[in-house]
């Protein structure tokens, strides 16, 4: 029998409410008894996708499928990066909330260290210093260093499960951390706020070295570790909720990207030789937005598209700015989503469909798309 699967992929630069849309997916499918699963494949914890429960209760999902809340485990893929600082702080934080999420994880998905985002906030403070204005654009969370010192020194979560292993590991992951930074011309004598990582005594290496094995420790403890194949035999329905959006992959033609494949490219690839019937949605809002540097079609200020709108998750950071906003370009959307299409677009065994959200800006678009959302709280399906 095929397997139900959903693609849930952003088509323009992120915010689309693809977490909005997953948990939409996961609940049909518990309603149906699929046992289903939310398949991370993609960047880091770096994704902030927002799921509303009721005016008073929300959670911002990172590291976790968006519905973990609803009893629906994650997984994550060999091509996903594991971040396991961030993996503590949200698991804690969900327990808080009452909720013990269910986890399994490819061992040969790879690992973020606390050296990666060290050095990612290095190269934006060095930016700022040659410059004189912050370049708003990494989130720092460790993906842009260690992409870019793959494959050397880029160890798997296999790698890291022997616990005589991880000094020396960590050790090299760090050596392999300062070569990105020379390469990146970052004078760390200029940066003095962080010469404490450098010091000879290496106190506060030694602290961040000390902190991250404990937090492997606890990732070790409460994920089961399985491959993809396994996942899938074990699941009826499998949703592949995607980080970031298809006007950031890793290969969009300009400076200003993401360091993943945002689209059908992960997805496509682990289910080849599978038994499958797939759903892939396009979500946008009816707006477009856009943290941080780079091209923004139509772009507008906030109060051109809603002067009274409250956006409680994307709120002004230091490392991306605040969100910005533009007018929905219906071309320009269309062309990133049939480059993506093309992937498989002679496969029968999937179909295309789109979600818009936050139609409560611009009411008439719901007619535009099978799913839609006007509310925070739910999505609705045109028949």
């Amino acid at each position: 029998m095929a397997k139900d699967v959903k693609v849930v992929i952003g088509s323009n630069y992120g915010d689309e409410g693809k977490g909005l849309l997953t948990r939409f997916f996961a609940h049909q499918a518990k309603n149906r008894n699929e046992n289903p699963i939310v398949v991370f494949h993609n960047g880091t914890a770096q994704r902030g996708h927002t799921v509303d429960y009721s005016p008073t209760s929300r959670h911002v999902y990172h590291h976790f499928g968006s519905g973990t809340a609803d009893g629906v485990p994650t997984f994550f893929a060999d091509s996903f990066w594991v971040h396991p600082m961030e993996f503590v702080r949200e698991w804690e934080e969900l327990r808080r909330q009452g909720v013990t999420p269910v986890v399994y994880c490819d061992p040969n998905a790879r690992v973020i260290t606390p050296f990666d985002m060290l050095a990612d906030q290095l190269t934006l403070a060095h930016i700022a210093k040659v410059t004189g204005e912050p370049e708003h654009g990494s989130c720092c969370y460790g993906t842009w260093c260690a992409t870019d010192r793959e494959p050397k020194a880029i160890y798997t979560i296999a790698d890291f499960v022997r616990g005589d292993m991880r000094d020396f590991l960590l050790e090299e992951s760090w050596k392999a951390c300062l070569e990105q930074l020379v390469l990146r011309g970052v004078d760390i004598e200029k940066i003095p706020e962080y010469k404490q990582y450098f010091e000879p005594n290496g106190e506060r290496k030694r602290g961040a070295i000390e902190h991250f094995k404990k937090d492997l420790n606890f990732f070790f403890k409460n994920v089961t570790p399985m491959p993809f194949g396994k996942i899938f035999q074990q699941h009826d329905a499998i949703i592949f909720e995607n980080g970031q959006g298809l006007g950031l992959d890793k290969d969009v033609r300009n400076d200003w990207h993401t360091t993943s494949k945002t689209g059908l490219y992960n997805p496509v690839r682990l289910l080849e030789g599978k038994n499958f019937s797939a759903e892939v949605c396009y979500v946008t809002r009816s707006y477009l937005t856009r943290h941080g540097i780079g091209p923004l079609e139509e772009e507008a200020r906030k109060n051109e598209i809603n002067a009274d709108m409250i956006d409680k998750t994307n709120v002004p950071n230091p490392f991306q700015g605040t969100l910005r906003y533009g007018y929905l370009a219906d071309r320009d959307q269309a062309q990133r989503i049939t480059e993506d299409w093309t992937l498989v677009e002679n496969d029968k065994r999937f179909i295309k469909s789109m979600a818009i959200t936050h139609c409560n800006e611009f009411p008439d678009l719901y007619q535009q798309a099978k799913y839609y959302s006007d509310n925070p709280f739910g999505v609705k399906e045109r028949t």
